[in-house]
């Protein structure tokens, strides 16, 4: 078996389905108030509070864009360290909140994790060096939330949350044919 094989069935679903990224993407398409509360119950895994909605209603009602306030909330202390608790990361594959999603990938080892990254967030395959990079830096120590947040904190994954619906839909089933064929 080579080694795309492997890597392939070390992401949720076999690593076919771009589970993560059109989760988040979904969130990012409500209206303001329905976008904070979602937010809150599928990427922190609670309900809003009154204080945190406010506030995002007002980023947001100045002129911040959705997707860096889902990008924000992605990388709090709150978010990164319910990821980083894993005990129950595969108990309910079917369930629909990110943090689930989020805390799986957080479950796995290095190689899978930083695979399944580039999978799950930027919808597509590795380019080497930098995936080689990232392994080696949580190999030496480096904590998967701080990989984990160079990703969500990247041009690349802000310009795929911002998409259109149909623009991310395309841009994912490309990637996800680019794949097959590779």
């Amino acid at each position: 078996m080579n080694k795309r094989m492997i890597m392939a069935n070390y992401c949720p679903n076999g690593g076919i389905v771009l589970n993560l990224a059109a989760k988040l993407h979904k969130i990012a398409q409500l209206e303001d108030r329905a976008f904070v509360s979602e937010m809150y119950r599928r990427v922190l895994d609670r309900e809003p509070d009154e204080e945190g909605t406010a506030h995002r209603l007002r980023q947001l009602g100045r002129g911040t864009s959705k997707h860096r306030v889902l990008i924000e909330i992605l990388q709090t202390d709150e978010a990164l360290g319910l990821f980083a608790h894993s005990a129950n990361a595969g108990q309910d594959d079917k369930n629909d909140k990110a943090s689930h999603a989020i805390r799986r990938l957080f479950a796995m080892k290095h190689e899978p994790f930083v695979h399944c990254l580039y999978r799950e967030l930027l919808c597509r395959e590795p380019d080497q060096p930098a995936y080689a990079g990232y392994v080696d830096a949580l190999n030496r120590g480096r904590a998967k939330s701080a990989v984990f947040a160079r990703f969500v904190s990247s041009s690349e994954f802000e310009s795929l949350l911002g998409l259109d619906k149909y623009s991310f839909a395309r841009r994912a089933l490309d990637q996800l044919i680019l794949s097959f064929y590779k």
